[in-house]
């Protein structure tokens, strides 16, 4: 069977022109040439056209345009004759062509919608959506086959997403959030440390766990501009910040920029972005970091994404310039539509890097390896289920001189959560996260568990 562009105009042929059955479309016979053209002519209209059903029939559309377009001088007017001239010069890659050939079989029958619908197509061809628009729906609103009408639908929905890909698209949100925290401070879970001369000592206030109700808040907006040729400038922002009632010292405040470029072809969407990101840590800046992100992702077929991505960020410190650092990563990433009907969407990452501190520190230089795989599922009355697990190593080159030993972290993280729409533009989410950090160095040597329940407002 065949498929696309060709498999509309071979069932058009087959509705208006085959023997097996009563056509789906009415329309009278057609228009004879005058007396005078077809005595001049050097061919027969009705052997003309049966040549030409046949080349088509045999996928031959430049064969049959060479047929008919001599032709023109005697046959324009004849609806016949400019439809099949339509037809093999749209297939043979002639659109303007086509159009007028259509034009003229529209302007001596209205009614004949395979011409309307196929003028619709040489329009899309050159770029004239509104009116292949107009065409394709002025065929839908009439009586058709079933065969024909989803092939209509498939272009009136092609176009819709060409409109969709044209406009300026703006979000914004809002969200409101409550929860728990068990280890705000990220506290040792160790009650005694050994330092590098032998001395035991145990860690007090701030490097024990210290757990706290979180209220947080944040809000968001971003826009894409199409700006053509598969190109769009995309530039969003986001502010957030979380109090912790039971050690307001970490309280947490964060601003987020970014801009850049998208560029979509076929299969393939590039996206390259620079961003900036600003967090205060009680009522002092803590961290500024400030990099380039390039991500490509290729959809392999309806139900498989694959994709990847580099990064180069620099983060300063402005009270402890000894952590000023360079960090690079790079990764992958394979994405797949699950079940019949396809409801469940697994993800998968790997990545490395490394950090350098921009000072003589071994001890903070070290090298990034992570995995993390996410699966979202619904659950049933509205709701929809995601469960992550992520894991990273991260290895330090030098020796930390107070512990005289060399820090290894292995992080373990797993995220449960759901989300439901409760009104227009509202969702609550609820989520659960369990974090255990396993180091070398004690200080470093922790876990947490996060009980959060956030509303979120989209405009």
């Amino acid at each position: 069977m065949m498929s696309g562009h060709r498999q509309f105009a071979f069932l058009a042929l087959l509705v208006c022109h085959a023997a097996m059955g009563p056509s789906v479309w009415a329309q009278p016979p057609a228009a004879a040439p005058s007396p005078a053209a077809a005595a001049e002519a050097p061919a027969g209209l009705t052997r003309l056209i049966e040549q030409a059903r046949a080349l088509l029939a045999r996928r031959e559309a430049e064969q049959a345009r060479a047929l008919l377009a001599p032709q023109v001088r005697w046959y324009a007017g004849a609806p016949e004759f400019d439809y099949l001239l339509g037809i093999a010069s749209l297939d043979a890659g002639r659109p303007g062509e086509a159009i007028l050939a259509f034009e003229r079989v529209l302007a001596v029958e209205p009614g004949h919608l395979q011409a309307r619908a196929e003028i619709a197509r040489a329009y899309l061809a050159v770029n004239e959506t509104e009116a292949a628009r107009r065409q394709f729906e002025a065929v839908a609103s009439s009586p058709i086959a079933p065969e024909v009408r989803a092939v209509i639908d498939g272009y009136l929905e092609r176009i819709a997403r060409a409109e969709d890909a044209s406009k300026t698209k703006r979000t914004a949100f809002v969200e409101f959030g409550v929860g728990w925290d068990s280890n705000v401070s990220l506290g040792s879970l160790s009650s005694q440390w050994l330092l590098n001369t032998g001395i035991t000592v145990t860690p007090e206030g701030i490097s024990r766990p210290v757990n706290s109700a979180v209220a947080r808040v944040g809000a968001g907006a971003s826009a894409l501009i199409p700006i053509g040729g598969g190109w769009e400038l995309t530039a969003g922002g986001q502010v957030g910040a979380r109090w912790f009632p039971s050690a307001h010292t970490l309280d947490l405040g964060s601003v987020d920029l970014s801009a850049g470029l998208n560029y979509s072809t076929d299969c393939h969407r590039l996206n390259m972005l620079a961003h900036y990101q600003h967090l205060r840590l009680g009522r002092q800046s803590f961290r500024d970091a400030a990099g380039t992100m390039l991500q490509w992702r290729c959809d392999v077929d309806a139900r498989t994404q694959v994709g990847g991505h580099l990064q180069w960020f620099g983060f300063r410190f402005p009270e402890q310039h000894v952590r000023d650092a360079r960090r690079t990563a790079a990764g992958a990433t394979f994405a797949r539509v699950l079940g019949t009907p396809p409801n469940k969407v697994l993800v998968a990452t790997v990545y490395g890097g490394q950090e350098e501190p921009r000072q003589d520190v071994p001890q903070l230089r070290h090298r990034i390896r992570g995995a993390r795989a996410a699966l979202t599922f619904p659950l049933g009355q509205g709701w929809r289920a995601s469960t992550a697990l992520s894991w990273e190593s991260r290895r330090f080159a030098g020796e930390e001189p107070l512990f005289g030993a060399t820090r290894r972290d292995r992080q373990t993280d797993l995220r449960l959560a759901a989300d439901k729409e409760i009104s227009r533009r509202w969702w609550i989410q609820p989520e659960l996260i369990y974090t255990r950090n396993a180091s070398t160095l004690p200080p470093n040597d922790f876990k947490r568990i996060q009980a959060l329940v956030t509303v979120r407002h989209a405009f």
